[in-house]
């Protein structure tokens, strides 16, 4: 089926992944301070046919779905879901003991009845009590008769295709684009009608930013290359109404909020804060949209495999966590949350490596600060190593690579290897037999904090640093880093 005419809700079975959320995710993102109160919501639901089965109530959030609830139906097949505590607004959906999707409702009425039949649950669906899902099961039922035709569509044209068939094709098409436009005229004509309700606000955050030609001067030369790229970044979120606290519960909001991160910002730490800072900005205008896009930004770029985007990590940090916009973060956590990004923010890339003096195995003290070096690679590692042992044969050939040409003033490649074998004997014979030609140095006293200074939890840790000392690449390793120099060589020469 052509991409146009698909809709955000299918009535076909699928199989759900049900993850667990995390105590720390159920604290932080789905539970609210709201009053208690009896029955604070009652959702009676139907379904002829299938008595005495069990049935999941769960929801979407973010790009996931979960479970809240679980029930099992009576004799005519009947299940209610209730709770004392109010239940957020959003898309719910009804899933099988085999965590096969039934179908999606909206949440917005506290009490409400759904009632439908196992023969077709979405063309027999009556509700009471729900406007929303009046006009929700209405649109659903509509694009479910649409879809059957554009399947069928779907057939003709690949008979007509096959049997080059000019005039079948020629109709199909242009039957094709009357459906999408119908489909158009639907979502227009509910906008119009209903614009405050949910359904609306999803058909809303769906619609691409119409983007205008840039201006041009009296010559006709476009005056601002970048015109349109600016405009559509600044005005992507124009169709999202962050007030409303419902729409991060939708299966559309998730992928429009990443996208925005990820595929239309520039994946640079700094091209990345300033997204952070426009995004979260808007997201401030509903409370549970602001947790929901905080807390995803900082979790993705703590983890992100991506080198350098720990800075957005301690930027997140220091800018909302420290500053107390994070209001529903305990100060346990946010103790461990300060605590790590201390550990990160000394050794961002861009920054100046922490000077280092360290001992040699005559006890003799080096500084990290005195190697004279176009590009100066910082090593801590271990003798007894699995990985060490591997990566240090190749450091020794890329050394002898790199300075086969001898530099006025210094080496172009040298390196600052630090022991962290619990033995210095075992180091000191790793050394005799290997004979590694670079500075060789250990700090059995711990006088330099180096762990902390590096984050060191495991070994081997590479920095590569330039001819001042600072750090522009980290946690590669030795192929890697060759790579990486020949790389910026490269651009240097061009």
């Amino acid at each position: 089926m052509h991409a146009e005419i698909l809709v955000i809700f299918t009535t076909e079975k699928r199989i759900i992944h049900m993850k667990k959320l995390t105590l720390l995710l159920f604290s932080i993102l789905c539970l609210s301070a709201s009053s208690f109160a009896k029955d604070a919501y009652n959702i009676s639901i139907t379904i002829k046919g299938s008595a005495n089965k069990k049935f999941f109530l769960g929801y979407y959030f973010g790009d996931r779905q979960y479970l809240r609830d679980s029930a099992i139906t009576d004799k005519n097949g009947k299940m209610v879901f209730k709770g004392d505590k109010p239940l957020e607004g959003g898309v719910y959906l009804i899933a099988s003991a085999e965590k096969a999707l039934l179908f999606d409702f909206i949440f917005t009425e506290p009490i409400f009845s759904l009632e439908t039949d196992t023969a077709d649950i979405i063309q027999s669906m009556k509700v009471k009590g729900s406007p929303e899902n009046d006009v929700f099961f209405a649109y659903t039922r509509y694009t479910a008769n649409m879809g059957k035709e554009a399947n069928e569509l779907d057939e003709k044209l690949k008979v007509a295709k096959e049997k080059n068939d000019t005039a079948t094709t020629r109709i199909s098409s242009e039957r094709y684009k009357k459906i999408s436009q119908d489909l158009f005229d639907y979502r227009k004509n509910l906008l119009a009608q209903h614009p405050q309700m949910l359904l609306s606000k999803i058909f809303k955050m769906m619609i691409d930013i119409d983007v205008p030609s840039a201006p041009r001067n009296d010559k006709g030369e476009i005056i601002d290359s970048n015109f349109q790229f600016n405009y559509y970044y600044n005005h992507y979120f124009d169709n999202f109404d962050f007030s409303d606290e419902r729409i991060v519960r939708t299966p559309v909001f998730h992928n429009k909020f990443e996208g925005f991160l990820v595929k239309l910002t520039p994946q640079l730490p700094d091209s990345i804060i300033k997204s952070v800072d426009f995004v979260l900005g808007k997201a401030a205008a509903g409370k549970e949209n602001f947790k929901y896009c905080l807390f995803w930004i900082t979790n993705h770029y703590e983890t992100s495999s991506y080198m350098g985007m720990d800075k957005v990590f301690v930027y997140m940090v220091d800018q909302y966590y420290a500053k107390g916009k994070a209001f529903w973060v305990d100060e346990t956590l946010l103790v461990k949350m300060k605590d790590r990004a201390d550990q990160l923010r000394n050794n961002l890339i861009g920054n100046k490596a922490v000077n280092l003096n360290m001992l040699d195995t005559n006890n003799v003290y080096h500084s990290l600060y005195n190697i004279k070096a176009k590009y100066t690679m910082l090593i801590f590692w271990d003798a007894n190593c699995g990985k060490c042992k591997e990566e240090m044969p190749k450091l020794q050939t890329l050394y002898d690579e790199l300075n086969i040409k001898p530099m006025m003033g210094g080496k172009f490649f040298d390196v600052f290897g630090v022991s962290l074998t619990p033995d210095s004997k075992e180091w000191q014979k790793y050394l005799r037999e290997h004979k590694l030609k670079w500075l060789n140095l250990y700090d059995p006293n711990n006088e330099t904090n180096f762990r902390r200074y590096y984050d060191i939890y495991s070994t081997p840790v590479i920095y590569l640093l330039d001819e001042n000392k600072k750090i522009i690449a980290k946690r590669l390793n030795v192929e890697q880093i060759k790579d990486f120099i020949q790389d910026l060589e490269k651009k240097k020469a061009n």
